[in-house]
């Protein structure tokens, strides 16, 4: 005689050790002797069976061969969950920025992100991005001589010495943990800058500079100064993680452009802003 076959036995054990509930097995025997059980009693004694109510919890208490308990498989689930958070946070950091490593993507990511600001402060925004949060930096900052050295950076043009003033301006300003990795002269979708960046161990910073074309103006486009400090009207403006605060002059927009906060941001500004338009002035007679 052939042996069950495995499963077969693991059910017949499975159900044989589910306790029947002492009202349903009452029921079962009343079936039985109500209908008794002569010839063809097998069949009576099915009809029996079934005519009974089976209660709602006795199927959950039946275990189902091969299946494991909720809390045994849940740990199998893990992986999926760190999966899923790690295309999550990296779907937020493309979003904001990070992870661009083509030209024409991180070019869509600055027309995305500048898209929310008005006409001018795009101006700055754009530049800070390409240059300066873009860029891959030595791991030891250049000195001011190699910054200004034309050899410093292939394919970079260097501050001119016109402006190579605004760099000690700069430096004696801004807190000293903060570290200058580029000051030059760059052009980005055929507008040129003057631009010096600093960073420290996790913030960036730019004092960003272009000449007016075409009668550009923060007044001429209505709009209203943050602040007035020392006579000069300043804006400002804020998207992601970026702060800027921004003043003209009779030549020039500049832009002061962050990762700090609103507050720590202007302040830097409003220390900056009199002696680097002071400087300008110069240039402009």
């Amino acid at each position: 005689m052939n042996p069950a076959p495995p499963n077969k036995n693991r059910l017949k054990d499975a159900v044989n050790s589910v306790p029947v509930p002492d009202d349903l097995a009452g029921r079962l025997r009343s079936q039985i002797q109500a209908r008794g059980l002569p010839s063809g009693g097998r069949d009576r004694l099915k009809s029996a069976v079934k005519n009974v109510p089976v209660p709602a919890s006795l199927d959950s208490r039946i275990p189902i061969p091969g299946a494991l308990p909720t809390w045994r498989w849940l740990p199998r689930l893990a992986p999926v969950f760190v999966v899923a958070g790690v295309l999550a946070a990296l779907g937020t950091a493309y979003q904001f920025g990070h992870l661009r490593l083509t030209k024409a993507s991180q070019d869509a990511y600055i027309a995305s992100v500048s898209s929310h600001l008005g006409a001018l402060m795009r101006i700055g925004l754009r530049d800070h991005i390409h240059c300066s949060v873009f860029r891959k930096y030595p791991k030891n900052p250049p000195t001011a001589e190699e910054i200004l050295n034309p050899r410093f950076e292939k394919g970079v043009k260097p501050m001119s010495p016109q402006y190579a003033g605004l760099i000690p301006i700069v430096r004696s300003l801004v807190p000293e943990d903060y570290r200058m990795t580029l000051a030059h002269q760059c052009t980005y979708n055929g507008r040129e800058y003057i631009h010096l960046s600093l960073k420290d161990e996790s913030n960036m910073l730019s004092l960003v500079m272009t000449r007016k074309v075409n009668g550009e103006s923060f007044r001429a486009e209505s709009l209203l100064p943050a602040l007035n400090e020392s006579g000069i009207p300043m804006y400002q403006a804020g998207v992601q993680r970026f702060q800027i605060s921004a003043f003209e002059t009779t030549d020039y927009l500049v832009y002061f452009i962050s990762d700090l906060g609103q507050r720590r941001n202007t302040d830097l500004m409003l220390a900056l802003a009199p002696p680097v338009k002071g400087f300008l002035a110069k240039l402009e007679l």
